[in-house]
Parts: structure tokens; C-alpha cells; sequence
């Protein structure tokens, strides 16, 4: 996790301009170029169907931010929380589109993942109250078990939020980066492993220049699928996944499938469908199943941390038992048949 060096990143950020940045006029002058630039349809061209997309995802993630105050609650941040990360995942889809400027591309990315790290933090603090939870449920206005921990978790959104907002901030340099979208070419596209090991980082498959951007999302799909599969084997024989080994194996092989359906979501909003829909909502709903049982592991952790072991532990034993319940609901089948369909 990346908290604690939350601080001194947030003082960096500030400090450090990127150069193509400092080539810009200012941020309201470079937000108006990529507004201009982006108008353009995914017909229109390569770059412009990747600059489109993540101008509306900017746009998003801008007035989500825009919204989070001193008031805003920690249910209230789970939709800002998706939004972080589909534009970072945008940003991890067509990494090598913007290869030729790594270093910004890897500041960009570090800004995003302490956003989504700490509004998700934040966002916990929700997931993990089953008080608030029924609150919500019911249509209520939850109360929050830990004021402290409330304040303390907003506090550090709200830096965020600063650092995003801020003259030469996360939000301009963004904006700087899709604007610099170049088409693919041998000199660009590499197999780097500063990229997630869940996108391009972690497989041989490489985009390829003649395709189209759906094209090539759809060559990065199948190479993750491939290893999903192969590490499937690996959870089924979990027996309790709240061990801190098994919940990294657990806890990846989520991740992964979550992501290959993401992927398949930006696929197809850029043309027609790319991965078979039906197939999507299938793999979306094994990863809310094993969400499920996520979240009670991390419960038991915050619990754990809080002092309440024998909570804790119940928790623990509660995600066992849905994991075993879960596995025994697809007995006799696959269940990743849904992905072999994509």
C-alpha cells in the first residue's frame, strides 16, 4: 500500500511540473485544447477514439471530485472510487500510446493510485460497518461507528483533492498526457514492467500498430484471460482464503477476472460489441460473489486492527464458509465457462 509515503508524494506532486506541462500555457489553456481535441469520434481516428474516452472519463472523475466536501460520507464515495479507476485503467489500457512520455506516464498513474487508494480507504470505512450498511439498506442515513477514523480517512481525500485541483496539479497533467495520445509504432510499443502486471506488464501479447484500439484491448482480454485460467486451480484449492497467503492468491485471481471485464467495458463502448455482453455480466457477477467474501476478509482485518479478535475471527470464518459455499454451488461445472465465451 502506498500510505505512507501519502504525504511526502502529495509534497512532490506539488513540486514536480512535469516538462510537457511546463510547455503549456496553464491548466484552464490545456483543458480547453483537450476539450477541443477530444470532440472527435472513435471514427475519426486511433488517437482520437483513446482521447475521446478518457475526456469523458476526466469529465467524470473532475466532478466527482468537485462534489467530495467536508460533509461527503464514506457510501457516498464508492461511485468516485470506480470512477478513479476506470480512468486509470484507461490509462493502462493504452500505455504504450503514451510510452514516449513514461515519466509523465508513470506520475500520472502514482496521483491516480494514491486517489484510489485513499478514497477507497475512506470508502471502507462504509464496507466495513454493518450497522451503516443496513442503514443504507433501509434507506437511512447511516451513522459511522469511528468519528476518528471518519475525519482522519476524509482529511486525506481532501489533500487529494487539493493535489488534483491544484495550478500544475494531477488534473491538468492528465489532460497533458492523453493530449500527447500518438498513434502505435515499433519505437512505442514495449514490454515494460512499470505497467500492471493485471493489463500489459504482465503478459507477452503486445498491441499491435495495424489494429484498432478495441482491437487491441480485445488482444490484451485474451492474454489475461489465458492466465486467469491457469491460476484458477490454484484458488478452488483454497481452503480458508482469509490466511494472509491465500488471500493474496484470492485476492489477485479477483482482480484479475474484475479487470478482464473492465476491459471488455471499454472495448465495447469504443465499437461495436467486442466481448460478448452476456458473457461480461456473468464474470461481473462471479467477481461481486467473490467480493463478498473479500469484504468480510477485510472486515475481520479492520477489526483485527481495532482491537475485537474475536470478531475478527468470526468474520474470517464467515468468509470461509461463503467460499466453500460458492464452490460447492458450481460443482460439476465450470466456473469460468462464462470467460471461454467472451
Amino acid at each position: 500500500m502506498k500510505n505512507n509515503t501519502f504525504k511526502s508524494k502529495l509534497f512532490r506532486s506539488i513540486m514536480f511540473t512535469s516538462v510537457s506541462f511546463i510547455h503549456g500555457c496553464s491548466a484552464a489553456a490545456t483543458d480547453s485544447r483537450f476539450q477541443q481535441t477530444s470532440q472527435a469520434s472513435a471514427s475519426q481516428g486511433y488517437t482520437d477514439s483513446i482521447k475521446a474516452l478518457a475526456d469523458e472519463a476526466i469529465s467524470v472523475v473532475d466532478k466527482g471530485m468537485r462534489e467530495f466536501n467536508e460533509k461527503t460520507l464514506p457510501h457516498e464515495a464508492k461511485d468516485l472510487r470506480k470512477q478513479i479507476v476506470r480512468l486509470r485503467d484507461i490509462l493502462d489500457i493504452f500505455a504504450h500510446n503514451l510510452a514516449h512520455k513514461i515519466d509523465l506516464w508513470d506520475e500520472v498513474r502514482d496521483g491516480l493510485d494514491d486517489g484510489y487508494t485513499v478514497v477507497g480507504d475512506y470508502k471502507d470505512l462504509f464496507d466495513t460497518d454493518s450497522e451503516a450498511v443496513r442503514a443504507v439498506e433501509a434507506g437511512k442515513q447511516p451513522e459511522y461507528k469511528n468519528p476518528k477514523k471518519l475525519k482522519e480517512r476524509r482529511k486525506k481525500v481532501l489533500e487529494w483533492k487539493s493535489i488534483y485541483f491544484a495550478d500544475n496539479g494531477l488534473s491538468g497533467k492528465i489532460k497533458a498526457l492523453f493530449l500527447s495520445t500518438k498513434e502505435l509504432n515499433p519505437s512505442n510499443i514495449i514490454n515494460s514492467k512499470r505497467y500492471s502486471s493485471f493489463f500489459w506488464g504482465g503478459v507477452d501479447s503486445q498491441p499491435l500498430s495495424a489494429a484498432s484500439p478495441a482491437e487491441n484491448a480485445r488482444r490484451l482480454i485474451d492474454a489475461q484471460a489465458e492466465l486467469a485460467t491457469r491460476e484458477h486451480h490454484d484458488v478452488l484449492d483454497i481452503k480458508d482464503p482469509s490466511t494472509e497467503k491465500n488471500e493474496l492468491i484470492f485476492h489477485d485471481h479477483r482482480k484479475r477476472l474484475r479487470t478482464i471485464a473492465k476491459i471488455c467495458n471499454v472495448a465495447n463502448s469504443l465499437t461495436a460489441e467486442t466481448c460478448n455482453s452476456a458473457a461480461v455480466k456473468e464474470i461481473e457477477s462471479l467477481v461481486v460473489d467473490l467480493g463478498e467474501i473479500e469484504d468480510l476478509i477485510i472486515t475481520g482485518r479492520h477489526l483485527r486492527e481495532d482491537g475485537e479478535k474475536k470478531k475478527a475471527e468470526n468474520s474470517y470464518d464467515d468468509a470461509q464458509k461463503l467460499f466453500k459455499k460458492l464452490k460447492k454451488r458450481f460443482e460439476g461445472q465450470d466456473m469460468l465457462a462464462a470467460l471461454k465465451s467472451l
